[in-house]
């Protein structure tokens, strides 16, 4: 069983993207089979399109090993240069589709080698899910680094099942201080949606954005990429309270609603 992976939290403040230390960040640009700016030898990749992307033309899709352990890991290059005062976010979207395959992120913060663990290294696998999921953690460097290796690191599922391809895309890596907060409060008034619900949950937007629906106990239950006016089919939700939360990739707000 895979444990739970770290999704956003609830509050209503959101960052706006600033600059990308990242090239290359939504994989649109491919040369020879493999991302250009990634470094990809001894891991099998594939390019993600359709329901594989989660946004643009692209995504990057990393095959898992099929040995019982181990893990395909593919990372930006040249590494980022980074300062010991500064706080740096690492986030992303991810689609974990596969019963043969988990994802963690896993930066690494190195000098002339790897500095050890740090807080952009995930402490848990992705969940199987036909939703793309959203990732982001953010760690001042550990001592003495001066660059960091924002890794994308695949697992087979078990010895038994393995070789799944999971799919990643529109990656950031960031100064968090060169990041504005955006005005929440006037997205907040852009986003409408029923707050009793039966077998839809309708949802008015100022422009596509992901709704994730949320247990009162904090289990992500499900999380969909729409448009303003679309309904997300709510049939199989118990009777109880949820939290629905509304990101457009710059700014987040959340909702109380109650399944009837």
């Amino acid at each position: 069983m895979k444990k739970i992976f770290t999704i956003l939290g609830v509050s209503a403040v959101a960052l706006m993207s600033a600059q990308n230390l990242i090239p290359n960040p939504g994989f649109e640009a491919w040369t020879a089979g493999a991302p250009d700016g990634y470094y990809v030898t001894g891991t099998t990749i594939v390019q993600g399109t359709g329901a594989n992307k989660h946004s643009g033309n692209f995504a990057v899709g990393i095959t898992a090993p099929t040995a019982a352990t181990g893990n395909k890991t593919i990372n930006p290059t040249p590494d980022i240069n980074v300062e010991a005062t500064k706080t740096y976010v690492f986030s992303g979207w991810v689609l974990d589709n596969t019963p043969n395959a988990k994802f963690k992120y896993w930066n690494q913060f190195r000098n002339t080698a790897d500095l050890g663990s740090n807080p952009l290294q995930a402490g848990d696998f992705t969940v199987d899910s036909p939703q793309w999921i959203f990732f982001s953690a953010e760690a001042v460097p550990t001592a003495g680094a001066t660059v960091a290796r924002p890794g994308l690191r695949v697992y087979g599922e078990s010895a038994a099942n393995n070789g799944g391809v999971i799919y990643v895309d529109d990656i950031s890596f960031q100064d968090k201080a060169t990041m504005a907060v955006t005005d929440v409060k006037a997205f907040d008034s852009e986003v409408k949606m029923n707050t009793v619900i039966g077998n839809e949950l309708q949802v008015t937007l100022p422009g596509r954005a992901t709704v994730n629906i949320i247990s009162a106990d904090g289990k992500l239950i499900s999380s969909n990429r729409i448009n303003s006016g679309d309904k997300i089919n709510t049939s199989s939700l118990t009777k109880g309270i949820y939290i629905v939360t509304v990101d457009n990739g710059s700014a987040k707000v959340s909702r109380k609603v109650m399944k009837k």
